[in-house]
């Protein structure tokens, strides 16, 4: 099973690599819980189901120019699968960036809770 939920997660990343974010959202529960962060990242926020995550991705794009991820490693056992990276872009004219540590819980074949922990590049509060 855990083998699944990583190549789960993966996909996931591919396809949000690829701007497909329509192929994100299907790799999502219908109830699926979102914690992005809300008080550190300028598109934060904390969403419950698909179509909330959805406008999440939405204002994520109308937020950052040019924003990329780099998954460093992914780390998974039993129903938890956790991926470590890099979050960098253009944020009001300033190239910035995070590291982050995403932690997903998958039920039933579908990424369930996704909760963000990020580390800040100096100034990407006040930008």
């Amino acid at each position: 099973m855990t083998d699944q939920n990583l190549e789960l997660a993966r996909s996931a990343y591919d396809a949000f690599g690829r701007g497909d974010i329509p192929a994100v959202l299907g790799a999502l529960s219908e109830d699926v819980e979102w914690n992005a962060a809300p008080a550190v990242l300028p598109h934060g926020t904390k969403a419950q189901g698909r179509d909330a995550v959805g406008q999440f991705f939405q204002g994520l794009g109308s937020t950052w120019q040019d924003f990329n991820v780099d998954v460093h490693d992914f780390v998974a056992s039993g129903d938890r699968v956790c991926v470590i990276g890099r979050a960098n872009g253009t944020l009001n004219g300033t190239r910035t960036g995070y590291g982050f540590v995403h932690a997903w819980t998958v039920r039933d074949g579908e990424l369930a809770l996704f909760s963000e922990y990020v580390d800040p590049d100096p100034g990407l509060l006040s930008s």
